[in-house]
């Protein structure tokens, strides 16, 4: 079954972005307003903290499941990094949806890996433990399910069953969640697996389940508005405006990095170091910035930089159509190839 939900067009909001940059960043400095994305406003929370709520809903799934672009739809902007190649989201991430008197924080993490994997891979140590500490504060455990992966979509991750001990199982509700249903073209085979994901021993006992695909939009709205339904009273964590706990620095880099993946071919973007070196944000509340990409070999300057379609290009346009959704206004971005020091 697959939820129908309205669509929605997201308006740019240049006013938003001034209130941030005149709070607390020195434009006429030439330094990075590091803490863009959770300017402190007091304004804009205008509902008494004894009439909030809020919840924490921890994302898990294998690799590759979906989980960041699920994140963006449910706050309505790319605050996470998105791409089709495994291990885009490196670090846990945290995205703020609030709504009336309610705030949402989806904590995005890494995907299931092994420990020979991440030794193979050379992977950080935050593919092992970001997953556990999310889980230790969360109110409700979403996990993802790829429904177009006939390989996978028969049975939760083994190391994510690792991770749901029988206390977290009995204490936070986990909700399934199966993604991409718009690349499942027989329903009868859903309802094939979906029944053996929910009876088997091995899951937990799911205390709701949804069909969505995060990439058009189904479902989401049901989903976020089952998540707002389930809110505790409590204060928030964030103040009203805030969108995500991630530095304006750190949304730069990592959207460069992930449109990276999606140009270069195999493991050449892994090899690649990204540093924001001027970010200036212009009167008209549009946004100048540099991002430098060392290189660590000639042949890759020339993957990037050489031939009638210039990567370097590409990857500025489409790292700008992401950052202009993250933050609300026009960007122009500039990236520069460096040889290593």
């Amino acid at each position: 079954m697959l939820f129908a939900i309205e669509r929605y067009t997201i308006c740019a909001s240049a006013r938003y972005l001034r209130r941030c940059f005149t709070n607390s960043v020195d434009t006429s400095a030439n330094e990075f307003p590091r803490n863009f994305a959770q300017q402190s406003n007091e304004s804009l929370t205008s509902i008494r903290p004894e009439a909030q709520k809020s919840l924490r809903i921890a994302f898990l799934g294998a690799p590759n499941t979906g989980k960041s672009t699920l994140v963006n739809q449910l706050v309505k902007r790319s605050v996470c990094p998105v791409f089709c190649k495994v291990h885009t989201t490196q670090t846990k991430a945290r995205g703020i949806y609030c709504e009336g008197d309610t705030q949402l924080v989806f904590m995005d993490t890494p995907g299931m890996v092994t420990t020979k994997e991440c030794k193979k891979f050379k992977l950080a140590g935050s593919f092992k433990t970001d997953s556990r500490t999310s889980l230790n504060i969360a109110d409700i455990i979403g996990i993802v399910q790829d429904a177009e992966n006939i390989y996978t979509r028969h049975k939760i991750n083994s190391n994510l069953l690792e991770l749901l001990t029988e206390d977290i199982r009995s204490r936070i509700p986990i909700i399934l969640v199966i993604n991409k249903m718009d690349k499942l073209k027989k329903k009868d085979i859903l309802l094939d697996f979906v029944h053996t994901l929910t009876k088997s021993k091995k899951s937990p006992d799911f205390c709701d389940v949804f069909m969505i695909s995060a990439l058009t939009r189904d479902g989401i709205n049901d989903l976020r508005t089952y998540l707002l339904d389930s809110a505790k009273p409590r204060a928030w964590e964030y103040e009203g405006h805030v969108y995500s706990d991630s530095t304006c620095e750190d949304i730069i880099r990592q959207t460069v990095r992930a449109k990276l993946l999606d140009i270069l071919p195999n493991e050449v973007p892994y090899r690649l170091q990204m540093e924001l070196e001027h970010f200036d944000p212009a009167p008209d509340d549009s946004i100048n910035t540099l991002v430098s990409i060392t290189r660590p070999t000639n042949c890759i300057a020339r993957l990037l930089t050489r031939g009638s379609n210039n990567r370097v290009g590409q990857i500025a346009v489409m790292a700008e159509r992401e950052l202009r959704h993250a933050f609300r206004t026009s960007v122009r971005l500039k990236l520069s190839v460096l040889s290593p020091t």
